[in-house]
């Protein structure tokens, strides 16, 4: 509200703040440098950031992964698991491991 009553105001004074937004809006050059520093800006920040936020996400699936296997009694070996509870959900027949 405050700024529409300022932009109100400088118009009304001569001041032509209307008129020159529009002419910059609609200038070629000026909108083709505010493009091509959006791509560079947006490209360093998710160039920056976007590892960042990825390895957060990968820790915290991490995290619930081995919440959830530890309350279902299931242990990760390699290309296989075994279930603690002895129970078997799959139809073929375990695979031996000899770690366990």
């Amino acid at each position: 509200m405050i700024v529409m009553f300022t932009l109100l105001e400088a118009e009304a004074h001569g001041q032509g703040f209307l008129r020159e937004y529009w002419s910059i809006l609609t200038d070629p050059a000026h909108v083709s440098v505010e493009i091509t520093l959006t791509i560079l800006l947006d490209g360093l920040l998710l160039g920056l950031v976007w590892p960042l936020i990825r390895g957060y996400f990968n820790r915290v699936l991490e995290r619930q992964h081995a919440a959830l296997d530890e309350e279902h009694g299931i242990v990760h070996h390699g290309d296989h698991i075994h279930h603690e509870t002895g129970e078997d959900i799959h139809t073929h027949p375990p695979i031996p491991c000899e770690d366990v």
